[in-house]
């Protein structure tokens, strides 16, 4: 338990310094990828859908697809990016946001509550993947799609991303950004499968890294 509270309150650290800078830095880099993160992913969505979003942090995704959805509930582990979040909401009034602080490991909700979950840009930082998509798993109704981009960068990148994959490392060490794995694509692919989700959709978002978009059912 306590080694538990101790990883949550590492990772939460570790985002809430990110809170306020988070949607500038990811404009500057990654913006065309989030716009058709948010695109593909309304391809799958329908109205009458209940949606869960892990790692939703300040909101990008989310605010995206409001409309394409009957309710959604965003979680993330860093209670500041959801203040973040709510804030942005006070001008965008989605009334169909429901935003709470939360470790997606252990969720309070119910089994099969959800028709889909999104989980973007998320795996990659996560230390344990098998035990969240076994979570996601639960969650999942029958024929329920997982929507999940992932960051690879154990595919071919370019000279300055595997520099800054070093710092990235050495920043980690020191308590500056989170845990980061070096996925190829066939390592997630594999994972998937073992855990029992069904390919329907992939593509690649993002060059450099690699954003290894997929869509699975349950």
């Amino acid at each position: 338990m306590n080694d538990e509270k101790e990883r949550i309150k590492k990772e939460r650290r570790v985002w809430e310094k990110q809170a306020k800078s988070y949607d500038k830095m990811t404009k500057s880099v990654y913006e065309h990828a989030y716009r058709l993160s948010i695109k593909k992913a309304k391809e799958i969505l329908e109205p009458h859908q209940q949606v869960l979003e892990i790692g939703c942090g300040t909101g990008i995704i989310t605010f995206g697809i409001a409309d394409s959805v009957e309710n959604i509930t965003a979680i993330d582990i860093s209670p500041k990016m959801i203040e973040v979040a709510k804030e942005k909401n006070k001008k965008l009034n989605k009334n169909n946001i429901d935003f709470n602080a939360a470790d997606g490991y252990e969720l309070p909700y119910q089994d099969k509550e959800f028709d889909v979950i999104l989980l973007f840009n998320v795996l990659h930082m996560i230390k344990e993947p098998e035990r969240q998509l076994s979570e996601i798993y639960r969650l999942l109704k029958k024929d329920g799609y997982l929507i999940t981009a992932t960051d690879c960068y154990g595919e071919v990148v370019s000279l300055k991303e595997k520099l800054l994959l070093l710092l990235k490392k050495f920043l980690n060490k020191i308590g500056i950004l989170p845990y980061l794995k070096n996925y190829k694509k066939d390592d997630l692919i594999n994972l998937f499968e073992n855990m029992d989700f069904q390919f329907i959709e992939d593509a690649i978002l993002h060059q450099d890294p690699p954003n290894y978009y997929v869509v699975l059912k349950k």
